[in-house]
């Protein structure tokens, strides 16, 4: 969608996370089972991890659990429920990985640099043709994860679904409106902008200390 203001951006995220019952919301409880789903597969089988992450989806769908390749790492299943959206898969993988090969920002990563996972994300930008919402996503996960290093740590930091992860997202208000800039903005859910925001942050600390690129430099162009 195009012409939404950034409180579109944020009503959609509570909405999509707002409990109607003492338990999680679907969304929230996906992204926990996500995570734990995640981190069960890079502590079982890294490699196996960052095949998933070249392999599934960049978003959109569901994936059935008994079918994903896990190595050694089969044993995991247990962790998730019969579907996962892959959304959830990504941000788990991703978040795990973050946690296991980097630590944090600007810390030397703890993995040997020519073994961090280098599994592709659409950032590349692309004035031509119409806009695409997944890509206009990663782009603005991208944004925000290499111009506030802190408030995407401290996203991952949170639990899905709460009070917290909502104060984290409304700091980051101010600066994903500037990424997504003056030419139409588009509305996601927590869920999604949590699993790529956590994506690009390994994205980012993995070009970084290739060489690639500075973490702030051009981040976003309004």
């Amino acid at each position: 969608m195009r012409g939404l203001a950034l409180a579109a951006v944020l009503t959609a995220a509570i909405a999509t996370t707002s409990p109607a019952d003492p338990g999680l919301a679907p969304s929230a409880a996906a992204t926990e089972s996500g995570l734990a789903f995640g981190k069960c597969i890079v502590r079982s089988d890294r490699a196996a991890a960052i095949a998933l992450m070249e392999q599934l989806p960049l978003g959109g769908a569901r994936t059935a659990v008994a079918g994903l390749p896990l190595g050694a790492a089969t044993s995991c299943r247990t962790e998730a429920p019969a579907e996962l959206p892959v959304m959830a898969l990504r941000g788990g993988i991703a978040q795990a990985m973050f946690r296991r090969d980097f630590v944090e920002f600007g810390i030397q990563p703890s993995e040997a640099i020519a073994r961090l996972a280098r599994f592709p994300l659409p950032v590349e930008r692309d004035t031509r043709g119409a806009a695409d919402p997944l890509k206009s996503l990663y782009l603005l996960a991208d944004c925000v994860a290499r111009s506030d290093p802190e408030n995407t740590e401290r996203l991952m930091r949170t639990k899905p679904g709460s009070d917290m992860e909502m104060r984290v997202f409304a700091a980051l208000g101010p600066l994903m409106s500037a990424c997504q800039g003056q030419g139409g903005r588009a509305a996601f859910g927590r869920l999604d902008l949590r699993s790529a925001i956590t994506q690009a942050a390994y994205h980012v600390n993995a070009r970084y200390w290739a060489g690639e690129m500075t973490y702030a430099g051009p981040a976003f162009r309004p």
